[in-house]
C-alpha cells in the first residue's frame, strides 16, 4: 500500500514540474519564449525574467574620451530591428514588401521640432543600411513635404494625418520613426517600424552609445575643431 502512495506521489510530482517545464520551453509561439530568427534572443528563465530586465553598466559615469562607430552600429541597429520584426496581429507580413518605406532625420526625442548634426547624419545612416537589407524603395520626407519630420503623434505610436497622406501619395507600406535622447555621458537611440496600413509598430530597437568627442560636437552642431573656442569636449 505504501509503494503504492508513493507511486501516485511521483507520478503526480513528474505531471506537475514535467508538465509546467514542457509548457513553458517547448511552445514556440509564447512570448516568453521568443522565436528562433528573433537575433537569437531567447528567454529561457521561466517566468521570472521580468525581475532580470535591470542590468547595472559596470563602466563609471564620466566624460568618455572615445566614440561609437556611427556606420556599423546603425547598421547592427537595423539588423536587430528587422530579425526581430513582427506582422500586425492576424496578418502575414510585416508590411508590404513591394511597397516603399518612408524616413526622415532622427530627431531629439525631448523636442520632435528639433534636430542637430547628429540626428540628420543618423537618419540617413538608418536609411543606407535599410537599403542594404531590405528589398523596398525607400523615400525620404523632408521638411518641404511637412511642418515636422515624421513623428509619433503626441507621444502615441501612431502617425500624423499629413504623413498618413503622403504615405497613399508615395504607396507607403511603413515608416521608420528615429528618435535620440541626450544623457550626462551617453546618447540613448530608439528606431521603430511602422506599419502604416494598421498605424502598428512592427519593429524596435533601442541602443546607446558614449557621448564622446565627436558625439558631443556634432549635437552642438560643431564642423570643424578649429572652430570652438575652448574646451567643449566635457563643460
Amino acid at each position: 500500500m505504501n509503494k503504492f502512495l508513493i507511486g501516485i506521489g511521483i507520478a503526480i510530482f513528474s505531471v506537475s514540474f514535467f508538465g509546467c517545464e514542457g509548457w513553458n520551453h517547448h511552445m514556440a509561439d509564447h512570448w516568453e519564449q521568443g522565436k528562433q530568427g528573433a537575433a537569437n534572443w531567447k528567454v529561457n528563465n521561466d517566468r521570472d525574467a521580468q525581475d532580470h530586465i535591470m542590468e547595472l553598466d559596470p563602466s563609471p559615469t564620466m566624460c568618455p574620451i572615445v566614440d561609437a562607430n556611427y556606420e556599423k552600429s546603425s547598421y547592427n541597429a537595423i539588423s536587430h530591428l528587422l530579425a526581430t520584426a513582427h506582422p500586425p496581429a492576424g496578418q502575414m507580413e510585416v508590411f508590404n514588401s513591394d511597397r516603399t518605406v518612408l524616413y526622415s532625420t532622427t530627431v531629439n526625442l525631448n523636442d520632435y521640432s528639433e534636430t542637430t548634426n547628429f540626428g540628420r547624419l543618423h537618419g540617413e545612416l538608418f536609411a543606407t543600411a535599410l537599403v542594404q537589407h531590405w528589398q523596398n524603395d525607400l523615400v525620404k520626407l523632408t521638411l518641404r513635404q511637412s511642418s515636422t519630420p515624421i513623428i509619433p503623434q503626441q507621444g502615441e505610436f501612431l502617425l500624423s494625418r499629413d504623413i498618413q497622406d503622403l504615405a497613399v501619395d508615395f504607396n507607403t507600406g511603413a515608416v521608420l520613426v528615429t528618435t535620440y535622447s541626450v544623457s550626462i555621458d551617453k546618447v540613448y537611440l530608439n528606431l521603430q517600424l511602422i506599419n502604416v496600413d494598421y498605424n502598428t509598430v512592427v519593429a524596435s530597437t533601442s541602443y546607446s552609445i558614449p557621448l564622446g568627442p565627436r558625439t558631443r560636437g556634432m549635437l552642438q552642431n560643431i564642423e570643424i575643431a578649429s572652430e570652438t573656442k575652448g574646451d567643449f569636449l566635457c563643460n
